[in-house]
């Protein structure tokens, strides 16, 4: 009875490491590993891709996932800091991959906060400006105050993380493949009778993502002198990666309208920098858009950072970069 009872222990033991499951916190880092786990093994996503992963508050349900999960992918405290007490010193380091403490992806961020600092004045400062003022209201406003305001103060006391970096890394096709090579690491540690197919899935996945980048780069190419605006300061990456031309950001409550006043300074500054389109995201209500297209001829476009409407997948990634590489031309090729 004991030998039967180690024996079926034994395969359990086997078919859940088989089935081992990758949990990437957001649906774009899920893009990525659903191409190396293709054949291997299953890839989940913890967010919803409604939900912001700067102010995600965690289930009692996603708590059970993250702790039955063979490998967690998230970007880090900087980005999901919701994640941070569920993750350090709570899950052996095998089973965590921080892609903020990869130096390959450290030195492409630094890389990116530099040259941004060397943007022209105006740029830099409008872009500080609003983000400041948004976070500083986001906070009084949300339910996790507490969390924002000690994430941010860890950020700099523990890590030496800029507060300006960006870390919107899953925009980047550079980054991606980086991304890629890191799970296909940890993945082949953990099944290493798969090697082979990782290595095969890491490879092909490659060849995607150079061609992609090729095609998008081509379909970019005229559009790439139209001036426009975000409602997020989110898109850097992809933004250096294809050469566009952004205006600034206007970091706004995405449900709440803005007041008379920030109403009036974004219209001004559409105005005076000819901008030819103000791009949304999925989150934000029709009334926000309306308020701040009506009387100017600005063109109004939408582009989704987290992927809603892609499906994960062996080519989920590339079908993610062409999506907002569509979504830009769709408002700026007018």
């Amino acid at each position: 009875m004991l030998r039967k009872t180690a024996l079926a222990l034994t395969v359990l033991s086997a078919t859940s490491l088989a089935n081992a499951d990758v949990l990437t916190s957001i649906k774009p880092l899920g893009f990525i590993a659903s191409a190396i786990t293709d054949g291997v093994t299953q890839t989940q996503v913890l967010l919803p891709a409604s939900a912001s992963p700067h102010d995600y508050a965690l289930k009692p349900s996603d708590v059970s996932k993250i702790n039955q999960a063979d490998l967690v992918i998230w970007v880090g405290e900087d980005m999901e800091a919701f994640l941070e007490k569920s993750l350090e010193g709570k899950l052996p380091k095998e089973k965590v991959l921080t892609l903020q403490e990869v130096p390959a992806l450290e030195e492409l961020v630094e890389a990116a906060e530099e040259a941004h600092d060397h943007d022209d004045d105006h740029k830099h400062g409008h872009k500080h400006a609003h983000k400041h003022e948004h976070k500083h209201e986001h906070k009084h406003d949300h339910k996790h105050e507490h969390k924002h305001a000690h994430s941010h103060d860890h950020d700099h006391d523990h890590h030496g993380h800029s507060h300006d970096e960006d870390w919107h890394i899953w925009l980047s096709p550079q980054a991606a493949g980086i991304i890629a090579e890191q799970i296909a690491d940890r993945l082949g540690q953990q099944l290493p009778d798969q090697k082979a197919k990782i290595a095969d899935n890491l490879a092909q996945f490659k060849t995607a993502l150079a061609a992609k980048n090729e095609e998008i780069s081509q379909q970019l190419a005229s559009v790439k002198n139209k001036g426009y605006y975000t409602f997020h300061d989110a898109y850097g990456h992809f933004e250096s990666a294809y050469g566009l031309k952004s205006l600034g950001s206007f970091t706004i409550n995405p449900t709440v309208a803005p007041g008379a006043k920030t109403l009036d300074k974004i219209k001004r500054d559409i105005s005076k920098n000819q901008a030819a389109c103000l791009f949304a995201e999925p989150q934000f209500t029709p009334k926000v858009i309306e308020s701040l297209s009506k009387n100017t001829k600005v063109g109004v476009g939408q582009l989704d950072p987290l992927g809603e409407k892609v499906e994960l997948g062996k080519n989920a990634y590339p079908e993610f970069l062409q999506g907002l590489a569509n979504d830009f031309r769709a408002c700026l090729a007018k």
